[in-house]
Order: C-alpha cells, then sequence, then structure tokens
C-alpha cells in the first residue's frame, strides 16, 4: 500500500510538473508574440513620427517659398511705383530747369515746388536717395552711365563734368544710373593738331628738294 501510494504522489507531482513547463511555455510563446506584436507597433510608430516631420519640415518649405514669392511681388509691385514716381520727379525738374527767371516768385510756380518737395520727401522716407553726380566728381560705372563726353582742361579725365539725369539708388540697390557728361582732356587733341601741322612743312621742303 505504501509503495503505490508512494507511486501515485511521484505520478502526480510529475503531471504537475508538465502541467507548470507547459503552462511556462506556452508563457513564453505569448511573451514572444506580444513583443513582436510590441516591435511591430514600434515601427508603425516610427515611421508615423518620420512621416509627420517630413510633413512638417514640406509645410515648413512651402510656407518659406510662399513667404518669399509674396515678398518678390510686393517688391515688384513697389519698384513699378517708385519708377512712376521718378518719372514724375524728371518732369518737375526739366519743368523748373526751362521755367523764366521772372516766373520764379508766381504763387503756381511755388506751389509745384511744394509738390515737388512732397514727393522727394516721400521717396526719401521708404529709402530713395539720388546718386551723387557732381561736376568734378571721378566717373563710376556702378552709379553713372557716360553718355557723352566734353574736351576740357578744367576738369580731370574720367570725372563728371555735367549732370544729364539724375539717377537713384532704393537703400544699396542702384535703381537707375545717373546719366552724366565725362571730361577728357582738350590738350590732347590740340597736340595732335600740332604735331600734324609742324610735319607738313618738313614734308614740303623734302619734296622740293
Amino acid at each position: 500500500m505504501a509503495d503505490q501510494e508512494s507511486i501515485e504522489q511521484t505520478q502526480t507531482s510529475t503531471q504537475e510538473q508538465e502541467t507548470s513547463f507547459a503552462q511556462i511555455s506556452q508563457l513564453k510563446m505569448r511573451i514572444e508574440a506580444l513583443e513582436q506584436e510590441l516591435a511591430a507597433e514600434r515601427d508603425k510608430a516610427s515611421d508615423y513620427m518620420n512621416r509627420a516631420l517630413r510633413a512638417q519640415a514640406e509645410i515648413a518649405n512651402i510656407r518659406k517659398h510662399v513667404q518669399q514669392d509674396i515678398a518678390l511681388a510686393r517688391t515688384e509691385v513697389l519698384m513699378a511705383l517708385i519708377y512712376e514716381q521718378l518719372a514724375v520727379l524728371d518732369s518737375f525738374e526739366r519743368a523748373f530747369t526751362v521755367l523764366p527767371a521772372e516766373f520764379e516768385h508766381f504763387t503756381w510756380v511755388e506751389g509745384m515746388g511744394l509738390l515737388q518737395n512732397q514727393l522727394y520727401g516721400t521717396l526719401h522716407r521708404i529709402g530713395i536717395q539720388p546718386i551723387e553726380a557732381t561736376r568734378g566728381k571721378p566717373f563710376n560705372a556702378l552709379e553713372h552711365e557716360a553718355v557723352a563726353y566734353e574736351e576740357t582742361d578744367d576738369y580731370p579725365e574720367e570725372t563728371v563734368t555735367a549732370e544729364l539725369q539724375r539717377g537713384y539708388k532704393f537703400h544699396d540697390q542702384v535703381l537707375r544710373p545717373a546719366l552724366v557728361k565725362i571730361a577728357r582732356p582738350a590738350s590732347s587733341g590740340l597736340a595732335k593738331a600740332t604735331a600734324h601741322t609742324s610735319t607738313e612743312p618738313t614734308q614740303t621742303s623734302t619734296s622740293h628738294m
């Protein structure tokens, strides 16, 4: 009887161990399955995050390009308006250049002068500055455009002798160069004429020989 009970207890213990091993094995399999599911979900979350970051970057780039396009369009519109106002200033300057002196104190002339000053003040406030092109100033190809030359010894060579049309800058950007007349030495032409004249008698005397 004792041996039979011992055998039954051993069988029972073995069955319990087998059951425990089976449960542990199932738990391990379940854990592995959960880990695989977790890894898959992590990959999905990482993919979603990457997509979100790319979308944010694309939106930022689109916003940047749109802002640049808007700024460029505003600048183009502003430049067009400025060029129109500069043409008005040119008309004022030409009118005052040919205005007879006896008309300078007329009320309507003074009114035109006030309008000219107001327009210039408005342009000055937004950054418009006239280009300096006074007589004797060295020629600057970035700011000046030579449209004529004047032979003179009163000014150094390659300096401005007259401003034919005023130029303007918008901050540091040249809107249009000043149209100027440039000095050329008058003595060079005289020297050539003198040298040519001095050679003629020599050639004549040689021919008589």
